[in-house]
């Protein structure tokens, strides 16, 4: 039985169910029960549908994703024909004035290609491969303006009021999908109303709202390390801007992916933060790197850890080279040179619990994480180039310098996951050095991981092993 060309999707919650297959969205929705008496085949669907079965499968599955963008389409981009694509295809057809049919014709084609380019480009979406977690996924850059690498493996990504996150995470090889899908949709959580589930042997989704908020979350097995999450949670206020997003961003993920994104190959350019490197600052990995801290006009702080054996160390783009003063207690090195401008945070003696790790990566950028401290150590994804890495509080004080180098052999699909790690407090690392307490004051309201990284940005330079001794 073939659904009838009128159904319509009409609420945010119908079409978040759609949201549940591989990689994105089911591909047409599940079979309807055996129906007690066969409806007439509508004439304008099996046309369309012999027409888009006719192309080759890789221009059904464009096709499919640019109606997500210029006619509500709410099911995958899997190449197969039901009645969520021809009623798309519709109403494309209809808002352009086109025949029934014309719309899957070469000249129908790109003029939906264009007009989703376009519906693309005014939301800044990029199809691309996080390089923190591995795995696929679309970002409205214009929307999401900040990212960071998360405590989990992956990176998060956030509006500038911070109504809307998204995180690609990497869970523990322990957690099973019935127990995380009991988890996510207990009755016995106050104030949440789940709107959809679905749990598959090899994935699950679960969307609902909160008083203020909604949130979809879909989490894949994997058959090696843990399960592989995207989950998205947005302000109410947020819902008329957010919804469409929401749908285009399930369709896109993909955590395993075999190949380059379809319809882009880059990540958006306005993120605050970066949370991964690119090809060129991998090309570079052959350099000993560091973080380093600048206490004063001409001294710089770091962890020895990852400059072992340098005989040169200078700041990844500057010609001028540091000379090495001395060696601290807790493997701290001291560094004479300029670079950067002094740090003005004030200090804080570090208390247990969560945290902001900010360090320079392989190609000097920025990368800011959740982090959390257990006595004199601290669990976070500690980076290449990571060594010296800062260490403050939720207020933007700071509490400590990491000095371990990033434990790189082990990595969970190739990202280097949350681990322990040795931190000197701050107080210690800067009485040792000779350098007075900073002044500035905090008033002690608590600050986003993106604002504590900013603050912090041109006081933490990466630091190059230019020559080994």
């Amino acid at each position: 039985m073939r659904v009838s060309t009128q159904a319509v999707l009409s609420t945010t919650a119908l079409a978040l169910a759609l949201l549940a297959a591989p990689y994105g969205l089911l591909a047409q929705g599940a079979p309807p029960a055996a129906p007690t008496q066969q409806r007439p085949v509508d004439p304008a669907f099996s046309a369309a549908e012999k027409i888009f079965l006719a192309l080759d499968p890789e221009t059904r599955k464009t096709v499919q994703r640019d109606l997500i963008w210029e006619a509500k389409f709410t099911g995958t981009a899997s190449g197969d024909f039901g009645a969520l694509t021809f009623g798309a295809l519709k109403r494309f057809e209809e808002a352009n004035k086109l025949k029934p049919g014309d719309g899957l014709g070469e000249a129908g084609r790109k003029l939906l290609a264009a007009s989703a380019g376009k519906a693309r480009a005014a939301a800044g979406f990029s199809v691309f491969i996080d390089k923190v977690s591995g795995m696929q996924i679309g970002i409205p850059g214009k929307l999401l303006v900040k990212s960071q690498a998360n405590a989990s493996g992956g990176t998060r990504w956030q509006d500038k009021d911070e109504k809307v996150t998204l995180d690609l995470s990497i869970l523990k090889p322990e957690d099973t999908l019935p127990v995380l899908f009991e988890k996510g949709t207990s009755a016995a959580v106050q104030g949440r109303k789940i709107t959809y589930k679905l749990l598959r042997p090899d994935f699950f989704v679960i969307a609902g709202e909160t008083e203020k908020g909604k949130f979809y979350r879909r989490v894949t097995a994997a058959s090696q390390g843990g399960p592989r999450s995207l989950s998205i949670g947005y302000d109410k206020s947020m819902a008329g801007e957010v919804d469409p997003l929401v749908v285009a961003i399930a369709a896109s993920f993909d955590p395993f992916p075999s190949a380059a994104p379809a319809i882009a190959q880059k990540a958006p350019a306005a993120t605050a933060l970066a949370g991964g490197s690119s090809p060129a600052m991998h090309a570079a990995s052959s350099q000993r790197r560091a973080t380093g801290l600048v206490i004063g006009p001409d001294a710089i702080l770091t962890a020895e850890a990852g400059l072992k054996g340098c005989a040169e160390i200078g700041i990844a783009g500057d010609r001028a080279s540091l000379k090495p003063v001395r060696k601290l207690d807790g493997d701290l090195l001291l560094l004479a040179g300029k670079g950067g401008a002094v740090m003005s945070a004030r200090l804080a003696t570090a208390s247990e619990g969560g945290a902001t790790l900010v360090q320079r990566g392989l190609g000097g950028e920025l990368l800011v994480a959740s982090a959390r401290i257990e006595g004199k150590r601290v669990e976070g994804p500690l980076q290449e180039g990571g060594a010296g890495a800062l260490l403050f509080d939720r207020a933007g004080a700071l509490v400590g310098i990491v000095a371990d180098a990033p434990k790189t052999k082990f990595r969970v699909a190739g990202v280097v996951p949350s681990l322990t790690y040795a931190f000197v407090p701050a107080g210690e690392a800067l009485k040792a050095a000779g350098i007075a307490t900073p002044t500035a004051s905090s008033d002690g309201a608590a600050r986003s991981g993106a604002e504590i990284g900013e603050a912090a940005r041109a006081s933490a330079v990466p630091l190059v092993c230019l020559s080994d001794r």
